[in-house]
């Protein structure tokens, strides 16, 4: 009987053992699959995290250079023409002063040397009246002023400390501050305008009540002109391909005036300029 019983339990236990093994079997095939998925992903998730290093540097010293400013310009405003219109008009010299715009192009010669090309506009409306004279009616007589500048200008540009470190055979890295200074030629457009009632003091026009007779034009003269310059700055980096830049620049320059103008001493277009903008180095 004893021979009976483990006969009938050898199958079982034979069964049972095979299940075991393909249990097993099948746990170390899932475990390494669970275990590698693991791993991949969070070394998915770490490389995804971890941030990217910073490229603070150029392959070479940009060639190129755009820059935009803006600013104010001060107009020194001395001359016959400013006398005349300050004295009879309710102007004063501050108000020839305008806002600025300037755009150059610079292309680089040598390392702490570039050749700029530029181009400025500046202009400013400003309202008057006739100091001494009402219209018939007691009102004032009321007209606009406004003087434009464009200068065109060719300038060389000087980087005494220069603008940037060569390290190794392949990297260039810009300098934080790069204090720069130059100056140059070029023309100068402007227009002096005015339109408005204004009073004509010629005692000999018999047409004119008294002294004085009210008339309304628009009076204008406008020419080109040699001009030359000079300016000191400051380029603070920002990015690797954008820096602010901080400028003073004067202005030298006279022009004859025409039209409505005619027969006055030259106009007096000398002045200074204060600006910010930005450059971006191609």
């Amino acid at each position: 009987m004893p021979g009976k019983n483990a006969e009938a339990t050898r199958p079982v236990t034979l069964r049972s053992a095979c299940f075991a093994a393909t249990v097993l079997l099948g746990q170390l095939l899932i475990l390494p699959a669970t275990a590698f998925g693991e791993s991949s992903n969070a070394t998915s998730e770490k490389t995804q995290e971890a941030p990217l290093p910073r490229l603070d540097f150029q392959f070479d010293e940009p060639r190129l250079s755009l820059g935009f400013r803006g600013g104010w310009a001060f107009n020194r405003s001395k001359g016959e023409i400013y006398d005349l219109l300050t004295d009879r008009l309710t102007l004063s010299k501050s108000d020839f002063d305008a806002p600025a715009f300037t755009v150059d192009f610079s292309w680089r010669l040598i390392s702490w040397l570039d050749v700029v090309f530029g181009v400025e506009y500046s202009g400013r409306k400003q309202k008057s009246e006739d100091r001494k004279f009402n219209d018939e009616f007691g009102r004032p007589v009321v007209q606009k002023t406004r003087l434009t500048q464009v200068p065109l200008t060719l300038s060389l540009k000087i980087y005494p400390i220069g603008r940037g470190d060569q390290v190794g055979q392949y990297a260039w890295i810009r300098k934080a501050l790069v204090p720069y200074f130059g100056g140059g030629i070029g023309g100068t457009w402007y227009e002096l305008k005015q339109n408005g009632d204004f009073v004509d003091r010629d005692p000999a026009r018999e047409t004119c009540p008294a002294t004085a007779c009210i008339f309304t034009d628009v009076l204008t003269s406008d020419d080109w002109t040699f001009a030359q310059h000079a300016f000191a700055g400051l380029d603070i980096k920002l990015t690797r391909s954008f820096g602010l830049i901080l400028e003073g620049r004067y202005y030298w320059a006279d022009a004859d005036l025409q039209g409505s103008y005619e027969g006055f001493a030259p106009i007096d277009l000398d002045g200074a300029r204060v600006m910010i903008g930005f450059n971006w180095k191609l």
